[in-house]
This record gives C-alpha cells, structure tokens and sequence, in this order.
C-alpha cells in the first residue's frame, strides 16, 4: 500500500515528462542546457579510479561484507576523526549502495508505522517517501520568510512535534537550498534536541561543497546526542563519484547493526574493487578535489550574482552544496499560470520555450521555487540564466 503511493507520487512527477522532453529535444539537435543533475561535471580524482581498475585486475570482484569490509570502515572512521573531531568504532559504520539507500534502510531500522518524522523544507525528494515507505508520515517544517531558509528554529519545530514525533532530518549542506546550519543556530538547536528524546539523522553528504561557512555536525555541538544521531555520508558529491554508489552511515552500535542486517538482505555488498578505490578517497580526503572545489565556490559566486540581477527574483542565500533555490513566487504571482505559485509548469515552459532544464520547488516542499545546479561550466551558467529572464519577461 505505501509503495503504491510513493509510486502514484512518481507517476505524478514523470506526466509532465520533463526529463523524456528533455532528452526529445536534444535528439532533435536543440541546445538543451541543463541545471537539474545532481551531481558534479568533474571526474573522480585519476588515483581512486586507477585504484579501481588494479583491484579489478588483482580479481577483486567477489562478493564482500555486508555493510562494508574493516579496511574501508576503519577508513571511514579515521575520517571522522580527521575532518569532524567525531570518534566512531568500526561496528558503528555501515556502508551500502550509495547515501540513499543507507538513508532508507535508517528510516526502517528506526520508524514503526504512525511515527511522524519533522523535515524543514526545503528538503531532498526522497526524505518523505522513504519516510512513508515505512508506515510512517513525514511532518514539513514551512521555511522562514526572514531570513528565508530551511527553519531550525525551536519555536517551530516544537509546533510540528507531536506526542508521535520520533525523529528529525537535518541536511547541511542542504539540498536544494545550499544554506549551511550556522554554529550559533547549531548550537541552539542541539540544546532543543538534547530536550526531547528523537532520533537525529543528520545528511551531511555535501559536507565538502562548504564555502565561506564552517560544517559542523550536530554531535559536534551536543555531543551527548551522539547516542541517538545518524550521520548519513558518502562519496558521491564530494569526490564526484556519483555513479559508485558508496554511501555510509555512522550510528550507535545497535543501529548499526540493525541497519547492516538490512543490508545483508538488500544489496548485500559494495564491490570489492569498489572499496578499495573508495580507501582512497577517504583517506585523500578534501584535498583530493581542492581545484573542483575552488571551481564550484567561483561558480557559486558567478551564479548567485546573476540570479541576484533578476528582477524580482529572491534566493536562499548558499553558502554550500552546489544549488541556488530561486524564489519566483513575486514573478509567478503576476504571471497567466492557473496556479500561480507552482512552479511546475514555468519549468515546462522554461524547457519547451527556452530549452533549459531545472527541477521545480514543488519536489522539495516548495512551489514557487526553482532549483539551478551550478555544477556546470561559466558560459552554461550564463546563457541559461539569461534564458530564465527571458521567460520571466515573457510570462
């Protein structure tokens, strides 16, 4: 039954055919600019992906543990305690197939059906469904209007908590929104979490894709909440190895195990050859990427002072990730659009009229909004933002 929903949901979504128009009208020679992947434009670093083909030579490409092998685990762990000053074991660490997957079987290690889950909004597509998938009902935070951004603020939060509230979702650097938790608010909420008895799964996917802020997981601040958070990572932003598919979690022991138990029956196993690169790169760590990084925080720059030149339009201010979630709400409520704060149909006509590709704010609990990926070179960047004025002018 809940799959079915979360189905009907996605049935919803592909009707518009966005990504099927997309892909027609390239095939038909148009210049389709896209800003709607979630990924970065760069490769991962030529020492992880040689690693790989070694490994691959060497014949590791067996089955391996459930939830990851001690040498990537421990990786992890001296990456924890390298970058976040967090001290995790290696039973604490599960790996899986990617963020999500390790995010979902979270969900199912921790929810029984009629619990409700808090997720400020903006939030990442499939937070809810996941949530939902597990009998239980996620519960959106509304952002703030001033400052506008996702809202961690006790006041509301204690609003939306119910006597079924068992969790909360913290993504900083978020996705779509690109704002980062700043310490003084970190602070603050942690001593409102320390209050209640939740859980705390914190994605901190995009921890890398910082600039000018400083990340901070929330057991940084409240570190006696270590006991009941769940730090969801994994390799896919911050070393561009979105198709690897190595996600992890660091969680109390007996979520863990929970959660590999899952794994066990799921997708079993990372590669082995998959792993080893993976070791590399966490032990690499930032520096790895330091030139893609410093490329995107220019990115970020160039495009949020074009977007800031369009009339009317407002934006969260990013300080991480590699999005800008434009606000069109003042343009779409002057436009000839029946309803005139979604945001779906201006990016049907956005694609159809001006061949540029976006993800709409209704996704991520927001209509009226529009997420841009600036993952993507200056002139793309440029021309497509001129485009989006162009239809703001027509509409």
């Amino acid at each position: 039954m809940f799959f079915l929903e979360i189905i009907k949901i996605l049935i919803i979504y592909n009707s518009v055919g966005l990504n099927a128009l997309a892909k027609q009208l390239r095939a038909e020679g148009k210049d389709v600019l896209s800003f709607a992947l979630g990924e970065p434009d760069f490769s991962a670093p030529a020492v992880v992906v040689n690693q790989a083909i070694e490994s691959l030579r060497a014949g590791r490409q067996k089955y391996g543990p459930a939830g990851g092998g001690l040498e990537i685990r421990q990786a992890i762990c001296a990456k924890l305690q390298r970058d976040n000053n967090l001290e995790y074991a290696p039973e604490q660490i599960v790996c899986g197939i990617g963020a999500k997957e390790i995010l979902f079987h979270v969900f199912l290690s921790m929810l029984n059906p009629g619990d409700e889950v808090l997720i400020p909004a903006p939030y990442w597509v499939s937070y809810g469904d996941q949530i939902k998938a597990c009998g239980a009902k996620p519960v959106i935070v509304p952002f703030t209007e001033d400052p506008l951004q996702p809202c961690y603020r006790a006041e509301m939060l204690e609003k939306y908590a119910t006597e079924r509230t068992v969790a909360i979702v913290l993504c900083s650097p978020n996705n779509p929104a690109g704002m980062v938790i700043d310490p003084q608010e970190m602070v603050a909420l942690g001593e409102f979490l320390l209050r209640k008895d939740w859980w705390v799964i914190s994605d901190e996917i995009y921890e890398y894709m910082t600039f000018g802020a400083e990340h901070l997981s929330i057991v940084n601040v409240a570190p006696q909440l270590k006991s009941r958070t769940v730090i969801i990572n994994g390799l896919s932003k911050g070393f561009a190895m979105t198709g690897w598919r190595v996600g992890y979690c660091a969680a109390p022991q007996q979520m863990a195990s929970y959660v590999k138990t899952l794994q066990s029956h799921s997708s079993t196993c990372i590669p082995p050859f998959i792993e080893d690169a993976a070791v590399i790169a966490l032990n690499g760590g930032k520096d790895l990427m330091a030139d893609q990084l410093l490329l995107l925080e220019e990115r970020s720059k160039l495009a949020l002072q074009l977007v800031r030149e369009l009339h009317g339009v407002h934006v969260m201010e990013p300080k991480g990730a590699f999005y800008l979630f434009l606000d069109l709400r003042d343009r779409l409520q002057s436009s000839s659009f029946a309803d005139r704060l979604a945001s779906m149909p201006f990016c049907e006509r956005l694609l159809k009229e001006e061949y540029v590709a976006a993800v709409p704010g209704d996704a991520f609990g927001c209509p009226g909004f529009l997420r841009l990926s600036y993952a993507t070179d200056e002139d793309t960047i440029r021309a497509g933002i001129q485009r989006i004025a162009r239809l703001l002018d027509r509409i």
